[in-house]
């Protein structure tokens, strides 16, 4: 990594896991962080096409078809370990977890939020867009600290993140869709409907929207996010 308080571990090159394991996963690297068995963590990873519900999602009344709808569109319905409302995944979506321990993990959730979005931002801008942190109207898993681009054809989220702590650790997860918007699109705008939640499909874009005629991969998005965290976190 680039800080002696965090490691690295960069999955994008690797199988990614199933869903299930995989937020099985995050559950395990926070109790071994928090109990101080495992080093604070930086992690990337390239998800298979997940529909990540929050525990919110799973308590309403349409969720079983939610999850049935998700199933439809090839997108593997599972409950993430974070906040929110349901955000999709699949290849083109870099996911960035940051895993760290803290005596009061509460203490400093929103600083966490805007230290993830001010990176977010900047290595947007660095390949030259208009990237801003807000809430746009309707978007999905709404959030003041989601991030999205405004371009020609208006604005699009991009990135969203969520927390969950845990006694001694928080972890920060976030999802930044680098391409191929369109089945992320599609599938939001039907389980969305499902479970009876307001949703404008327009807000739901990718960071290649808004560069036409470039090839944005998730490897060099990752990289200069990595960059951008590094001078941020805390050492």
């Amino acid at each position: 990594m680039t800080t002696a308080a965090f490691e690295l571990e960069d999955r994008l090159a690797l199988a990614p896991l199933p869903p299930d394991d995989d937020a099985a996963r995050r559950l395990a690297l926070l109790a071994d962080v928090g109990e101080g068995r495992s080093p604070q963590l930086v992690r990337l990873l390239r998800p298979e096409p997940t529909a990540a519900f929050s525990r919110r999602d799973a308590l309403l009344s349409g969720f079983a078809a939610a999850q049935g709808v998700a199933r439809e569109h090839g997108f593997a319905p599972v409950v993430r370990p974070v906040g929110g409302r349901m955000a999709p995944y699949h290849q083109q979506t870099l996911v960035v977890d940051v895993v760290g321990r803290s005596d009061d993990p509460r203490r400093g959730m929103t600083e966490r939020f805007e230290l993830v979005a001010d990176a977010l931002v900047e290595v947007l801008e660095g390949l030259g867009l208009d990237a801003r942190m807000g809430e746009l109207p309707r978007e999905y898993c709404p959030g003041k600290h989601s991030v999205h681009v405004v371009g020609a054809a208006g604005a699009t989220k991009v990135a969203g993140t969520a927390q969950r702590q845990t006694r001694h650790a928080y972890l920060v997860s976030t999802l930044l869709v680098v391409d191929d918007a369109a089945p992320l699109r599609a599938v939001t705008t039907d389980v969305y409907a499902a479970l009876g939640l307001d949703l404008d499909p327009a807000t739901v874009g990718a960071v290649a929207d808004h560069v036409p005629g470039e090839r944005v991969t998730v490897e060099e998005v990752a990289a200069a996010l990595v960059q951008a965290l590094a001078g941020r976190l805390d050492p």
